[in-house]
């Protein structure tokens, strides 16, 4: 479970258009965003000469470059145009995202998308229309989800920018960054965007700590630190699907029971309540820096959001058991997951494909 704001968003739920009473102010916004950010960009080269970034932005920057060539090259993952430009943003999010689901139960809210279809999500360059739309939803008594995006891939059609504002980022939280949307231009299901956030997710780590470990040396402090984070993540891993499997099984028994739905919402408090204390008591102490996490014991829950974190952390063991079979090879990897992706249950055909000697 990350901070309120999504670490990517896959483009094509962001980039659509809405079939819904076409929805012209949608699209436009859509539009204007997409060109406003292309036509903000420059060749990185020509911002690494920039004098108004500051010293740090500008050695962030030369990073992308080094991880991006990694995630080509070693990685074997296919990036376009992406990454080679930079847009210089400031603070702003490359976007905004909208989810909604069910109170009683973990029925996701989908919007049906021209191109797309059913989307579980929805994308915004303007944050007042989307915040418009998040409060309708909550008034018709959906639980809502409405966070930022550090980026979104455009899977290798458009020339995704490197943003002012993921310069902000650590340099351990922006390579995998990069490499997360890299996976996405590599790696995608449009039907099932579990899969395609989770699969995203399990590269962009995994490659992020190669990349460390091959820049700097695996003995390196930079190697070390970026294990460690990652590390504590696998452990927030754990709590976000312990999370989900509690109020899944939850929902199940107040449905087979009758339970009404009045009951089931002041019952799922008192749950989530219950969970917040044990990610404090059991999940918090395992971690090597607890501080970072410390938000997540704070945070009021719901459905939305449970749904958003199991979107990009659910079982991620399993793209780790098919990179354990093939030896540690990521081109290996990536070919099983592509076949996955081009099956209508990617997650089934990844566990028979471990299970079949």
């Amino acid at each position: 479970m990350n901070r309120p704001r999504f670490r990517s968003l896959a483009s094509l739920g962001l980039l659509s258009v809405s079939s819904f009473g076409c929805e012209v102010d949608y699209y436009s916004q859509l539009v204007a965003g997409e060109l406003g950010s292309l036509c903000r960009t420059v060749p990185i080269a020509a911002a690494l000469n920039d004098p108004a970034l500051t010293q740090e932005e500008r050695d962030k920057l030369a990073l992308t470059e080094q991880v991006r060539q990694f995630g080509i090259e070693t990685i074997g993952l296919y990036a376009g145009s992406a990454y080679t430009v930079f847009e210089a943003n400031g603070s702003a999010p490359a976007a905004y995202v909208l989810s909604a689901s069910a109170k009683e139960v973990f029925t996701t809210y989908e919007w049906d998308l021209l191109f797309v279809g059913p989307s579980a999500s929805k994308g915004f360059f303007d944050r007042q229309m989307g915040q418009r739309q998040a409060d309708d939803l909550t008034g018709r008594g959906f639980d809502v989800y409405y966070a930022r995006v550090d980026g979104f891939s455009t899977l290798g059609i458009l020339p995704d920018p490197v943003r002012q504002s993921n310069l902000q980022l650590d340099d351990v939280e922006l390579a995998e960054l990069i490499l997360h949307e890299m996976t996405h231009s590599t790696v995608f299901n449009p039907a099932d965007m579990n899969f395609s956030e989770s699969v995203a997710t399990f590269i962009g780590r995994a490659a992020a700590r190669a990349w460390f470990e091959a820049a700097f040396g695996v003995e390196s402090g930079q190697a070390q630190a970026t294990r460690l984070r990652f590390a504590d993540k696998q452990v927030i891993d754990e709590y976000v699907n312990e999370l989900f499997a509690t109020m899944a099984a939850y929902y199940a028994e107040a449905a087979a029971a009758g339970t009404p739905r009045e009951t089931i919402l002041v019952e799922r408090e008192a749950r989530f309540e219950a969970i917040r204390a044990r990610f404090a008591a059991v999940y918090q102490p395992r971690l090597d820096d607890p501080a970072r996490w410390g938000f997540i014991s704070e945070m009021r829950l719901n459905n939305a959001q449970i749904l958003a974190a199991i979107r990009y952390q659910g079982s991620l063991s399993d793209y780790q058991a098919v990179l354990d079979k093939v030896g540690g090879g990521f081109s290996q990897a990536l070919a099983v997951f592509r076949e996955a992706a081009a099956r209508s249950d990617s997650r089934a055909y990844l566990r028979a494909w471990v299970q079949d000697p």
